[in-house]
């Protein structure tokens, strides 16, 4: 049996597309935005195989990856 390979924060807010600053954010804040992190001591890391699952499922609830509706988002121009 083979051990996950296990990544850092920097290396999640690149496979994301985030900064760093809103990974940390994010996992204080919102966990289950996130893909679901490992603690060791005072690291936190991610399994890579465990981000690439939950991308994949992911992106079958939405499709294309778009957010399911934007439709009253203030955010979203029309």
């Amino acid at each position: 049996m083979s051990s996950p390979t296990l990544r850092t924060s920097r290396w999640l807010a690149q496979r994301l597309g985030l900064s760093l600053t809103t990974v940390e954010r994010l996992r204080a804040s919102a966990p289950s935005e996130l893909p679901p992190c490992i603690v060791i001591g005072r690291s936190v890391r991610y399994a890579e195989a465990t981000v690439e699952a939950w991308l994949a499922e992911r992106q079958a609830a939405h499709g294309d990856g778009r957010p399911a509706s934007t439709e009253g988002d203030p955010h979203v121009a029309a």
